[in-house]
């Protein structure tokens, strides 16, 4: 192939992965409007635009009260922790060299179950009120995170990596469990237990800001750090001789994932496979190059964690199925559908 070819081509798929990315941002766009009439309560389209189109928010009516006070907040954060989750995915998937990583592979999410139910079951920071649970599964996830990085210590090894977080998971799984057997009341097993599988129903427009700062954050930190992560895709021995840190590159992905992922997890509880699922889907669309990967990531995060809230808000409606049952029930035959696909003929 020749150099003008080579140029062609190259602008071809460039072309076509920028159509992707519009697409993606169509559909995005549509899918926020839409989610907005599912529920307990469904709102026809017209009247979903006639209330958006107001010029402003109208909670004398029921269509106005549902929208602005439940529906609008709750989709903004969807699309937020979607997006959120997928990149959190993408960086530890990079970092670790493991594409079965996911953001709750160092223990984030067992780490923040503990805070929760100790919340829930015993009590504690009750003097906060509402916010004792996300600050307790805030606190329980920065806990997990923080041991799993003294453990690893200087080492730059990502199987040690994956490994301490696969212990710091068992450690606080099996002390989660310890607290909810401690349990007085049904009822706060109950509640603890739908906090482990994830639900959007308690978001509100205060919970907004941080989860938009957290996507933000996280969406900034992997664009500025392109091109060192394409040059981790060839080997840490590559990437020394380049130059890079390895392990500075991998203790700043660690802390941005993290945060994330704590922040999100703290409200939201546990919402499984999207940040696993949907960087294998990106990477299909886009390439392995982390520019237009993380873009195509943010965007189909969001749009997935979107339809799996309408769905996890309709199909029992007027009751609401955990988000994250949801998830791993959408999530898990797709995911062996990927992995089948790619290396069922590994062996052959």
């Amino acid at each position: 192939m020749s150099i003008r070819d080579s140029w062609e081509y190259g602008k071809g798929v460039h072309i076509n992965r920028m159509k992707t990315i519009l697409v993606l941002v169509l559909l995005l766009a549509v899918s926020m409007v839409l989610s907005l009439g599912f529920g307990s309560v469904p709102i026809p389209p017209d009247r979903i635009v006639q209330t958006l189109m107001s010029g402003s928010p109208d909670t004398g009516t029921v269509d106005g009260m549902v929208l602005y006070t439940i529906r609008i907040p709750r989709t903004l954060f969807a699309v937020c922790a979607g997006a959120g989750l997928s990149l959190a995915g993408l960086l530890l998937q990079t970092i670790t060299r493991n594409e079965l990583a996911d953001p709750y592979v160092l223990g984030v999410s067992s780490g923040a179950s503990t805070g929760a139910v100790c919340a829930i079951i015993w009590g504690a920071f009750a003097f906060l009120g509402a916010y004792a649970v996300p600050f307790s599964a805030l606190l329980g996830a920065t806990v997990a995170t923080v041991l799993a990085v003294f453990f690893v210590g200087k080492s730059s090894n990502p199987t040690k990596l994956v490994l301490i977080g696969m212990g710091m998971s068992a450690l606080f799984s099996a002390l989660t469990m310890l607290v909810i057997y401690s349990a007085n009341h049904e009822a706060q097993v109950r509640s603890a237990m739908f906090w482990l599988l994830g639900s959007l129903s308690g978001i509100a427009w205060g919970d907004l800001p941080l989860a938009a700062i957290v996507c933000l954050g996280i969406f900034t930190f992997l664009q500025l750090v392109r091109h060192e992560l394409d040059i981790l895709l060839l080997g840490e021995s590559e990437a020394h001789a380049l130059g890079i840190s390895v392990k500075k590159l991998q203790l700043a992905a660690v802390a941005a994932s993290s945060l994330a992922v704590a922040a999100l997890v703290a409200k939201a509880g546990i919402i499984g496979f999207v940040g696993l699922i949907v960087p294998h889907i990106a990477r299909i669309l886009s390439g392995a190059k982390h520019g237009r990967l993380t873009v195509v990531c943010t965007l189909l995060g969001g749009c997935v964690l979107l339809w799996a809230d309408v769905l996890s808000r309709t199909l029992f409606r007027p009751e609401e199925l955990p988000i994250g049952v949801l998830t791993a029930c959408l999530g898990a035959p797709l995911f062996i559908w990927i992995i089948c696909r790619r290396y069922g003929d590994a062996y052959d």
